[in-house]
């Protein structure tokens, strides 16, 4: 995670709230087990909950706890994302004991006496204490370090650092279960009121309040007790990052790159796809004050690049040759050149040390050496050639080396063709070129250049089933620059032996995967250029190009495309539930309900939907899709498209009508449902003119950010009324700004670049604006 305060675009002067985001991104990270790397030595959770609820059972039935309902198995509909190996899903009523205070009286106030707290005191309305000299029971008497959760009007967690008190009502004293750490107990319940804060859970007018049942029966995850350790560790040290950062601005520098490192790398920890795109999903929410500076795109390019090499930018294809086989067919090259006498004898590699295997391997790689990929690799001129001003032949060496590519500078020196014969190497297109001295790991691809190189690079020529590109990231992780100054020799000016080189340990992929990895980081690399390009453009633009960048990093290749008939169902499920909602609507027709679908797609980024949208008269519109989801809604018997008695189409109910939406429920996640409501409830009285402006003012800008091109107002609303139908040139340039700029006022109607593009259309199409 980068960017938090910088020098040119101060953090907190162009974010709102930028530190409180952090600190909600930092447990968001914790509460999903993401902060920190899960470790096989620790227990399971699931057998320390269920002693936990034994334990439970009997203490109520002793008398010795207040009777609450016995918590229910969390269903996967309750589930708002996965749980890492060994946590256990649980309810808020499974992590202790939630103790509410007393109704006290003013005749109960007193001038001395212990103080009792309310809420206003925990909030820090009201540092005034009023007191009491009455006797209570003990369970409501707080001690420094107790936990404290204030359930109305300030929707909050505390940690009691004051003197010993009483507690008044509408906050919970809580005690700890033996399955919590207390610390992250503390952490858990911050993060889960304000889940709840969010929901329909909290009601009131005036003043936000959550009852007890909902409260207890609130999903959390559980982590095994030791990792918990862990996690409150790496929490405070950050949130001791973000004190530092409201304290004192002077310190930005060094504040912003740790907490940079920490959440980038909580990236690679990421289990599978699914995981690994909720975290992407995460950090893209966050990304205007996370990415807003050089360092910070620098730093995001890095972990891309390690993200990479261990396999976690595509899906694995079981149908690819594995590593294993394609190491054979390296090693019978090698050695049917070594018989022709093309090249040394290859020497022996050692074994890889499991302690140098610093990650676990996707199916069908293998951990291998450099030198077992390499037919050849060997260092530069060791000596200075004779040079010739008016030679052809340039002198290069490791600072010559750049982003793939040998750059010759002004003032390297040139060498004769005579002074070349002698010096030049045998390199061809497998050649790579790297630095080895004083400055580490420059690449550089060799394409015929006339070059002598210098002894601060050396070249390696690699086998023919590897590609060079892919070997070119391996040296560009910021594995190999650990391993490298690991290894190096020199104090002021580090130097990589040649052994060190042969040594270097890589995880070595099928040669298919490589290309689609070379393919996915170009890509990705793409993105980040032209963010960083623009810079200085509106904080809207950033935005619009990071999303871009988590949309093509995870949904083309972290996900496998869901099969046509689930697609059908998932598409009829939508559907379905979008009609029941607003059949009822007199402007709820064919043209709406296309509208609504896209847009849910879209803002709920619906994968399993995948429409193929059109730039036609009614576009965005996806023919094939209306006439699928239109036929299941009748063979269902839920609704049966109509003509109006004046123009247009409706839907009517059928016989079973709403009787889709159990399994609507199960088809899509808590979060996805909100957001498919949220965009119908937002689409309910908008005429069908409106929708259409909406969404295709909407799908146009999307198709700006997948193409990378730069948003405006004015490129967006010309491309709608020039390069789409002309029917769309009924409304006037005025209109179109103008519900444009009524988009921009909605969140939820600001395009992230999810999907594909939409198709057709008319280029430079005529008319008068």
């Amino acid at each position: 995670m980068t960017a938090l305060l910088t020098n040119n675009l101060p953090l907190l002067a162009g974010a709102p709230n930028g530190i409180k985001k952090l600190r909600e991104l930092i447990l968001e990270l914790a509460v999903r087990g993401q902060l920190v790397t899960q470790q096989s030595e620790d227990l399971s959770a699931k057998s320390g909950l269920d002693a936990s609820r034994t334990a439970r059972v009997k203490a109520m039935a002793d008398g010795k706890i207040k009777k609450e309902k016995p918590a229910v198995e969390v269903t996967n509909n309750e589930q708002p994302f996965r749980l890492p190996c060994g946590w256990v899903w649980c309810r808020i009523v499974d992590t202790g004991d939630y103790i509410n205070g007393l109704a006290f009286k003013p005749s109960d106030w007193s001038s001395i006496g212990r103080p009792i707290i309310r809420i206003q005191n925990l909030s820090g309305r009201n540092s005034e204490f009023n007191r009491t000299e009455r006797e209570v029971d003990s369970s409501v008497v707080v001690s420094p370090g107790d936990i404290l959760v204030s359930w109305s009007a300030t929707l909050d967690a505390f940690i009691w650092q004051g003197e010993q008190a009483v507690l008044n009502q509408h906050i919970f004293r809580v005690i700890p279960s033996a399955v919590m750490h207390d610390q992250y107990l503390y952490w858990l319940l911050k993060w889960a009121i304000k889940v709840l804060a969010d929901s329909d859970h909290a009601h009131g007018l005036v003043m936000a309040h959550i009852n007890r049942g909902p409260f207890l029966a609130q999903p959390v995850g559980l982590p095994p007790l030791a990792e918990q350790h862990r996690i409150v560790a790496k929490v405070d040290e950050l949130m001791a990052l973000c004190d530092r950062l409201e304290a004192q601005q002077a310190d930005t520098e060094n504040a912003h790159t740790k907490l940079v490192q920490t959440l980038l790398d909580s990236l690679p920890q990421a289990s599978d796809a699914t995981d690994f795109a909720a975290n992407w999903q995460r950090l893209a929410e966050h990304f205007q004050t996370l990415f807003t500076t050089e360092s910070s795109i620098d730093a995001l390019k890095q972990t891309l690049l390690q993200l990479a090499v261990m396999g976690k930018l595509v899906p694995q294809d079981p149908n690819d040759e594995p590593a294993d086989e394609l190491l054979g067919k390296i090693t019978k090259e090698i050695a049917l050149l070594h018989s022709e006498g093309k090249i040394r004898k290859p020497k022996l590699t050692a074994p890889i040390p499991s302690e140098d295997r610093v990650f676990q391997t996707p199916r069908g790689w293998k951990w291998v050496r450099l030198s077992q990929i390499t037919r050849q690799l060997g260092d530069g001129l060791h000596g200075t050639p004779i040079y010739s001003p008016d030679g052809d032949y340039y002198f290069v060496n490791g600072n010559n080396l750049k982003q793939g590519k040998i750059v010759i500078k002004p003032e390297t020196k040139t060498v004769s063709e005579s002074e070349y014969s002698k010096h030049k190497k045998s390199l061809d297109e497998q050649s790579i070129l790297v630095s080895i001295n004083g400055t580490i790991g420059n690449v550089a691809f060799y394409k015929h250049e006339k070059i002598i190189l210098g002894k601060s690079a050396c070249y390696f020529n690699l086998a023919s089933g590897v590609s060079k590109h892919f070997v070119r990231l391996l040296i560009e992780a910021p594995g190999f620059m650990k391993y490298a100054l690991k290894s190096a020799t020199g104090t002021t000016i580090k130097n990589l032996g040649l052994k060190a080189m042969n040594d270097y340990p890589i995880a070595l992929p099928p040669l298919a995967e490589q290309h689609k990895i070379v393919g996915k980081v170009d890509q990705l690399m793409t993105l980040c250029e032209q963010l960083q390009t623009r810079l200085t453009q509106a904080r809207q633009l950033s935005e619009q190009l990071a999303s871009t960048l988590v949309e093509r990093a995870l949904d083309e290749d972290s996900r496998q495309a869901p099969s046509i008939t689930d697609r059908r169902v998932a598409r009829t499920l939508l559907a379905a539930e979008i009609t029941h909602r607003l059949h009822s609507q007199r402007t709820f027709g064919q043209r709406k309900l296309q509208k609504v679908i896209y847009l849910a797609e879209h803002v709920a980024r619906l994968a399993a939907i995948q429409g193929d949208y059109l730039r036609d008269a009614a576009g965005p519109h996806d023919r094939h899709l209306m006439n699928q989801i239109e036929g299941e809604l009748q063979n269902r018997k839920w609704y049966e498209r109509i003509e109006r008695e004046t123009v247009g189409h409706a839907y009517r109910p059928l016989s079973h009508a709403g009787q889709h939406q159990q399994a609507y429920k199960n088809a899509w996640m808590a979060t996805e449902r909100a957001s498919i409501e949220q965009v119908i409830e937002l689409m309910r009285e908008w005429n069908t003119d409106h929708c259409e402006m909406t969404v295709t003012l909407y799908a146009a800008w999307n198709d700006f950010i997948l193409e990378g091109r730069p948003v405006t107002d004015e490129a967006i609303v010309a491309e709608v009324m020039h390069s789409w139908n002309d029917t769309k040139l009924r409304f006037s340039k005025t209109e179109w700004l103008a519900v444009l700029a009524e988009m921009k006022e909605q969140k939820t109607l600001i395009p992230t670049g999810f999907g594909k593009r939409t198709t057709g259309g008319m280029r430079n199409l005529l008319g008068i604006e």
